[in-house]
């Protein structure tokens, strides 16, 4: 499709004629004390990569031989982004390389040295004159970034006084390192005089992601006046208790922390307790936020999206759509630490189709364009947005073997184009297109897209430093992309994340991914949505959006054309050979309208397995141990295709499920250990829960030692009879000797209690003509978008009930009637029964909205 570029110009030619003969073999030095005048030799090293390029350019043998750009050792910064465009393009034979020399440690950062005279102040805190310096968006000391001047105070944990009350959904690790709910009240802000150009960070009401808002002043009484929350795709209201706020100098006051005053001038820093203050190295980030962009030739001029009203809460989010004519090839980053970035979260706007996530289109590394691209044996580290990005067009991209850690949003996004998508929807709400006019092409409109591309042994910790709806490895409108033996840990929420289904052919593999969604809610280390160009949401009793008969919509898509769940994710994604922890939420979670995938030989060790409504997911050979068993919710109409087969699973209940009766697939020869049992037997609490598994046993499966983390199954085992085949316990994770050296791995912990085979069936009350229940259980909560376990689940309201008249629905989850509050069953039994005659009115959760619904009695 593209055209091969070569340097052979009349310039170009008459440039390389007069380099001196020791460049001929290409090997271009540069040093943080070269100068760009010198002749880019190993004695006479050249001083910024922009240099060595051009000297490169001038060559015209790029392409024809091995060309290397060596970096010496030291500190290179840069103020604006080192970029490489197809001029700079090698080829599979001889790709150009930028490495650092061997043994060096070489940094790349956007990050400038400060020249300061320290004064000390006052409270123990020192400070210096910059003068008309820039806004400082970050400090570093001593190689280390400080905080920035906050309430409360980092480390603080959820600080909740006596007189405060927890409201919302609960987060297993304090957010942000620390919180509380009076961060932005008035009665606080009052201590400040001028809180203007402070952030406030605040969680998703529903602690699905993370919301920043800018304060631009504050009103007489002390309200503060701000922008922001278009950071989550699922705009709501900020969490009610989980906020912080920085940036406010009378919050300086802990050791480490610092302020800019940028009207006067002065830098204010209460030194952490081992910083000495004469002898310190200062640094400070200012508004760099990518380092090396890598960008093809596009058509011009670059076409923009408009996206009216998405999931974001702006009226207009605009969207650049590049198209890539001639793109940068065979270029390769090694053995190079990049570091200081600014923050990039107030400008974390465009939404990626129906999920959950805004992005910024944009990271320390930033691909657009490209083919054959390497990083490779690098460090990223306290960056303050993402770290690697690759954008649109971009094939065979390789991120293999480097270290991620502590950077403010995440370490590798594959975003393809808004445009390459056909008949793209931008918000959970959006319905999707008639069924009559709707696109029924398979696949993609263009190929603006990533695709075959390779993460592979990179050990990722600590992202989502300042942004929370985040990930070690996140794909969007991309395709075939193989994730393999990465270590990812310690995530506010997802490790790896899948945002659509567009366009599939993923490889998740040989993955270890522990210490996930730890700030977050209802989420998994392995997280996928796949709202889709037919998708339409469901609640617990199936699809929400029915014609006046009570027939899906869905069903219409399906029935005209059935194989339309795969238009879009046209390509099987195979997760296999990972081991999965997360104790907030699921170890794999294939949430919203996740279709055409393959799931075997994988090993959960705490939050199991989930499947919501979607298509064509084939489950199998995996061994789920902890506390949720297999979540089978909110179901499509029969058939969905969905297979559930072969599995072990450990777990005090197999299926968490609102309603398992209701799921479309099958679910069979699957194994219920019990360590206490004492022989083998049908599994028949799950046949008469889910008239289903008619060959499924339970028993013990005999584990070779749990407790040290091997679930393999001797060869007496019982669960082999269900056709159940032991797969390896090791080899996950980071392969590299010194990645494995630092990587960790995740707790194990067995199950104190294993399911019963006594068949106990879910407690409903009738009630004014339907069944009703209290909201009680997390498959519950997921199932209907709750934030948390409170209020009463309708579960049936039949179209003649008592509930029916009053304008009641099945699986609304009702939590006021008129002002009184019906947290469980009891109380909307009461309540309901003592109204007197008139209007009132009652407060549900319905379609994962709040309504307020007004009814006669």
């Amino acid at each position: 499709m593209f055209r091969k570029h070569r340097v052979t110009s009349l310039l170009a030619t008459l440039a390389f004629s007069a380099l001196p003969s020791n460049l001929l073999a290409l090997d271009v030095f540069v040093a943080p004390e070269g100068s760009d005048t010198a002749e880019g030799t190993h004695s006479s090293p050249l001083a910024t990569l922009s240099a060595a390029r051009d000297l490169l350019r001038a060559s015209g043998q790029i392409g024809e031989e091995a060309c290397s750009v060596i970096l010496t050792a030291g500190t290179y910064r840069v103020s604006e982004p080192f970029t490489l465009s197809p001029l700079d393009s090698g080829t599979a034979a001889y790709p150009v390389v930028y490495r650092a020399e061997s043994g060096a440690e070489v940094v790349l950062t956007g990050a400038q040295a400060l020249k300061q005279d320290w004064e000390a102040w006052e409270r123990g805190i020192y400070r210096t004159q910059l003068g008309s310096l820039p806004a400082i968006d970050q400090l570093i000391v001593n190689g280390r970034r400080q905080t920035l001047a906050r309430y409360p105070n980092l480390g603080a944990g959820y600080v909740l006084a006596a007189d405060q009350k927890h409201q919302g959904s609960k987060a297993g690790n304090a957010p942000y390192d620390g919180c509380t709910p009076d961060a932005w009240d008035a009665s606080k802000a009052q201590e400040w005089a001028d809180p203007t150009g402070a952030f406030m960070h605040g969680m998703h009401r529903g602690l699905w992601g993370s919301q920043h808002y800018r304060v631009l002043g504050k009103q007489a009484n002390g309200e503060l006046q701000y922008e922001g929350g278009w950071q989550n795709n699922r705009y709501q209201g900020a969490h009610l208790s989980y906020r912080m706020i920085e940036n406010v100098f009378e919050e300086l006051d802990a050791p480490g922390e610092w302020y800019h005053d940028i009207k006067h001038g002065w830098l204010y820093y209460m030194p952490a307790a081992d910083v000495d203050m004469s002898t310190a190295a200062f640094e400070a980030v200012l508004q760099t936020k990518h380092l090396v962009n890598i960008y093809g030739d596009f058509q011009q001029p670059v076409a923009v999206m408009d996206i009216p009203n998405s999931g974001n809460g702006l009226k207009l989010t605009q969207v650049q759509t590049h198209v890539t004519t001639q793109p940068v090839q065979h270029i390769h980053f090694e053995g190079i630490q990049f570091k200081g970035t600014a923050r990039t979260f107030m400008e974390t706007k465009e939404p990626l189709l129906r999920s959950d996530w805004s992005i910024y289109r944009g990271g320390a590394v930033h691909l657009r364009g490209t083919e054959g691209i390497v990083i490779e044996g690098c460090t990223f580290e306290e960056l303050g947005g993402n770290a690697v990005f690759v954008d649109g067009y971009n094939r065979g991209s390789i991120i293999r073997g480097n270290r991620f850690r502590d950077n403010g949003a995440s370490d590798v996004n594959f975003v393809g184009s808004p445009a390459a998508v056909r008949d793209p929807a931008f918000s959970y709400g959006a319905p999707a297109r008639p069924v009559d006019t709707i696109d029924t092409e398979i696949g993609p409109k263009s190929d603006e897209y990533p695709a075959d591309c390779l993460v592979e042994d990179n050990l990722m910790t600590r992202c989502g430093r300042f942004e929370k709806q985040v990930a070690g490895v996140n794909l969007s409108m991309s395709s075939r992309i193989t994730v393999r033996h990465n270590t990812i840990s310690h995530t506010p929420r997802a490790a790896i994340n899948v945002c659509d289904g567009t366009w599939g052919g993923h490889l998740i593999e040989w993955n270890d991914c522990f210490e996930t969604v730890l700030e977050t809610h209802d989420h998994g280390a392995f997280n996928g949505w796949g709202r889709d160009r037919i998708w339409h949401s469901t609640s617990p009793s199936g699809p929400t959006a029915r014609d006046a008969n009570g027939k899906p919509l869905i069903s219409y898509y399906v029935e005209e054309y059935p194989d339309s769940p795969r238009w879009d994710a046209y390509q099987t994604s195979i997760l296999r050979n990972n081991r999965m922890h997360c104790e907030h939420g699921w170890d794999i979670d294939l949430d919203d309208g996740c279709t055409n995938y393959e799931i075997y030989n994988n090993l959960c060790l705490y939050g199991g397995l989930k499947t919501r409504e979607g298509y064509h997911r084939i489950v199998t050979n995996n061994i789920i141990v902890g506390r949720l068993g297999y979540t089978c919710n909110v179901p499509y109409p029969k058939p969905t295709y969905d297979v559930f087969e072969r599995n072990i699973i450990w777990s005090p209940k197999v299926y968490s499920s609102s309603n398992p009766g209701l799921w479309g697939g099958t679910r069979n020869y699957n194994f219920v250990h019990n360590p206490q049992a004492t022989k083998t037997v049908p599994a028949v609490a799950l046949q008469k829960e889910t008239f289903d598994d008619a060959g499924s046993l339970y028993g013990n499966a005999e584990f070779v030692a749990p407790e040290a983390g091997n679930f393999q199954v001797q060869d007496s085992s019982p669960a082999l009879e269900t056709g159940f085949e032991n797969f390896p316990m090791g080899g996950f994770g980071v392969i590299s000797p010194e990645l494995k050296q630092l990587a960790g791995s995740p707790p194990i912990t067995l199950p104190a209690k294993a399911a019963s085979n006594t068949y106990r069936p879910k407690v409903a009350k009738k009630f004014m003509g339907g069944m009703v229940k209290a909201l009680d259980t997390e498959a519950e909560l997921t199932a209907t978008g709750m934030h948390e376990t409170i209020g009463v689940l309708l579960v049936e309201v039949p179209n003649e009930s008592a509930l029916a008249k009053y304008g009641f629905r099945s699986d609304d989850v009702v939590l006021l009637i008129n002002r009184t509050a019906t947290p469980g069953l009891n109380d909307f039994v009461r309540t309901m029964g003592r109204l007197n005659p008139g209007s009132h009115t009652a407060q549900v959760w319905r379609a994962q909205k709040m309504e307020t619904l007004t009814f006669e009695k």
